[in-house]
């Protein structure tokens, strides 16, 4: 019988993928993955917890900007704090307090996250939308190998399938959600923020500040509206396609977009058939017993 890692290599993967404890991941990152729980942080590291393309660039930026105190870039790109692919050594030549990224839920983490209660951000979006983004990003760079070409060739019918069904990189995106919904009711004494990609949007200001004074760095009312227009869709992007050191960053192939494809909300309309947006709903349904909110 065939894995959920094989069957989304069938679907089109040409990034090698394997199973761990039960989740579908790259293989390249099974020696980091196979210690991560036993890793040591810091009583002030912040984690921004995240799926695949639901803010995640935007939202490291800005928390970036808010300890600095003023609207200045990182010099890295967000892979430096990426601690689901960066060895020990990396993460541990980061200034504090570092702000860390990982895709991973909740029970993969290093238990000293919850021990030391390390304040957590975890940002969510419409998974039709990461569908989408998710599918451009995997047809467009090249994973773990820069020699390799795009990370899927399949179709995006066929993409689809596999996202719905868990059988690509990082899981399930329904799971990744319903795991970090329980967080306030598993560890009721760590400090846990959640928001949504969609509020960003809306007003990226009144977030900022939400943020800042959840990681008790409190700002003036000025300086949040400067960070809020540095991190804007067009300035953000960029900053990381000019002015950022190419170290910790991932090829793309030639004339794409990059991890800043439009930044928009509700591109999804364009891309799934009534068939597809209507099995999304009704899985979604199932999973989370209740309708599509988006």
């Amino acid at each position: 019988m065939s894995t959920r890692a094989e069957e989304g290599m069938r679907a089109g993967f040409s990034l090698k993928l394997t199973m761990f404890e039960d989740m579908v991941v790259p293989c390249g990152i099974i020696p980091i993955l196979s210690s991560f729980r036993t890793r040591e942080v810091r009583d002030d590291d912040i984690f921004l917890c995240t799926y695949p393309k639901s803010g995640t660039h935007w939202t490291w930026e800005i928390l970036n900007m808010i300890v600095k105190g003023e609207a200045k870039y990182t010099e890295h790109w967000l892979g430096s704090s990426y601690i689901d692919q960066r060895n020990e050594d990396v993460i541990d030549a980061i200034a504090s307090p570092r702000i860390l990224t990982t895709h991973m839920i909740p029970r993969i983490l290093p238990r000293a996250i919850w021990e030391r209660k390390c304040r957590i951000i975890n940002v969510q979006r419409n998974p039709k939308d990461v569908a989408v983004s998710y599918f451009f990003q995997s047809t467009n760079q090249n994973w773990m190998n820069e020699s390799a070409g795009p990370s899927f060739t399949g179709s995006w019918d066929n993409f689809l399938d596999a996202f719905i069904k868990g059988n690509i990189p990082n899981d399930s995106a329904f799971d990744h959600t319903l795991s970090w919904n329980k967080v306030p009711g598993d560890y009721p004494d760590v400090p846990f923020l959640q928001l949504h990609y969609e509020d960003l949007k809306k007003n990226a200001v009144k977030v900022v500040k939400q943020l800042a004074e959840f990681i008790l760095h409190p700002l003036p009312d000025k300086v949040y509206e400067e960070i809020a227009e540095a991190c804007g869709f067009t300035k953000l992007k960029h900053a990381h396609t000019c002015l950022k050191t190419p170290m910790f960053s991932t090829p793309w192939k030639e004339g794409s977009p990059g991890h800043f494809r439009k930044g928009e909300t509700g591109d999804w309309k364009h891309w799934f058939t009534v068939a597809q947006s209507e099995r999304f709903d009704r899985i979604y349904q199932q999973k989370f017993h209740r309708t599509f909110p988006y």
